[in-house]
Parts: structure tokens; C-alpha cells; sequence
């Protein structure tokens, strides 16, 4: 709480945030297998250990996605992920920088 009141520029709305928060995850609707598979862009897939969203959950995200990486943080849930920046810069920088799969067009190259 003491963090969104620092930075919030409402903090009278503190309690219509946390209601609107809870709404959002109760009426979460996942996305169907047969749309995740229509993506064809290579895709990283990135969960902790103890996140919110199960690693068997990003495993089988990852296998559904033609063009995927997967990286699992030990240790870390979805408040901790952005303490990792040293384990996830290079995951990132090695992924971006991986040539495109054969027949995908970068934008770099058309």
C-alpha cells in the first residue's frame, strides 16, 4: 500500500484501484489454444518459479507458440521479476538479437 500511495496521483483512490484490480483477475478469460497458435513471431516466454502463473502453465504456452523461448526464474514471482534484470537482460539481448526463423521478415529487412 505505502508503494501506490508514493507514486499514486490520486491516493484517494486507492480502494476503487484494489476493487478494480480484483474485478480484473475474477473475470480473466484466457485466450483460447487455437488463437495462442496463430502467433507466428518468435516469442519469449518468462515466469518465475513461484509466480502467479504456474511453470506446467508457461511450458505448455511455450508449445503451443511455433517460434518460442522459455525462461523459468528460480526463486521469483511476479512482484520479484523485475529485481532480476541481471539474470533477464541477457535471456532478452540473446533473443533479440537471434536471427528471425526461416521464412519470418524482420522489419529491418522486408
Amino acid at each position: 500500500m505505502e508503494a501506490y500511495l508514493k507514486v499514486a496521483p490520486h491516493p484517494e483512490n486507492l480502494e476503487s484501484f484494489f476493487y478494480k484490480a480484483a474485478e480484473r483477475m475474477r473475470d480473466f478469460r484466457d485466450i483460447p489454444d487455437a488463437s495462442i497458435r496463430t502467433i507466428a513471431a518468435p516469442t519469449l516466454v518468462v515466469c518465475g518459479d513461484t509466480d502467479v502463473v504456474r511453470p506446467e502453465h508457461a511450458v505448455a504456452l511455450a508449445q503451443l507458440l511455433r517460434h518460442s523461448q522459455l525462461a523459468i526464474l528460480p526463486g521469483t514471482d511476479h512482484a520479484i521479476m523485475i529485481t532480476r534484470a541481471d539474470w533477464l537482460m541477457p535471456m532478452v539481448e540473446a533473443f533479440l538479437n537471434a536471427p528471425m526463423p526461416a521464412g519470418q521478415v524482420s522489419q529491418e529487412n522486408p
